[in-house]
């Protein structure tokens, strides 16, 4: 542009360096406060609080949570679709909260639950008067803001260092790849354009797994 205005002689955009992009660093819960989380979601006797750990056992993100309906959720199959998502809007100077397509084409998918999961969903169900999963008091969609606050609170009840919402589906993926998920069927199921990104994303909790498998490897060495 210099050049071709005449401001300067010679181009030299191409020495330019560009920053490198850096990946924002990865938080998950450990096994203790995920357990410590999970017993006091359950033995609530508020049912929004299911959704804490929904997202716990499938990774999707807060508004894939909150646009879940129960039409979502297949129980014969076990699979629940996402294809949508709630976000926060200003409209006419007012916060609402609606509902659009998902985040990428990709966050458009099934995942399979687990069948314990299913179960306490099934649970869930018989009691709703919404077509939400998690609902009002009037049978409305939760506003984001709110379900962030309730998330805060329940950590602070439990005495949990404050981790972020999203924190939950890095959770879920730490513990997936812990179990020996591969990647491939981790990154469909977190909705990922293309495994490379859940491998970058999840370089430390794929490090421990590969220091397990190559302490697995030598053991050999004891028959040397």
């Amino acid at each position: 542009m210099a050049k071709s205005l005449e401001i300067c002689r010679v181009d030299n955009s191409d020495k330019i360096k560009l920053p490198m992009a850096t990946e924002k660093p990865v938080t998950a819960f450990e096994k203790r406060e995920q357990e410590n989380i999970e017993k006091y979601c359950l033995s609530s006797n508020k049912t929004n609080y299911l959704g804490i750990v929904v997202c716990i056992y499938t990774g999707i993100r807060l508004g894939e949570l909150l646009a879940l309906t129960w039409n979502d959720i297949d129980f014969k199959s076990g699979i629940m679709t996402i294809s949508k998502t709630a976000y926060r809007i200003k409209q006419n100077g007012k916060p609402q909260v609606v509902i659009g397509k998902p985040k990428t084409k990709n966050s458009s998918r099934l995942i399979p639950l687990p069948k314990q999961l299913l179960v306490i969903l099934k649970r869930a169900k018989r009691i709703s008067k919404s077509d939400f999963v998690l609902s009002t008091r009037t049978g409305g969609i939760v506003g984001t803001r709110a379900y962030q606050k309730t998330y805060e609170r329940i950590l602070k009840k439990l005495d949990i260092p404050y981790k972020n919402f999203h924190s939950l589906r890095h959770t879920f993926a730490t513990r997936a790849i812990e179990m020996g998920m591969d990647v491939k069927t981790l990154s469909e199921i977190l909705g990922h354009k293309n495994p490379v990104i859940t491998l970058q994303r999840y370089t430390h909790s794929m490090l421990s797994y590969k220091t397990e498998m190559m302490n697995k490897m030598g053991k050999m060495l004891n028959a040397i």
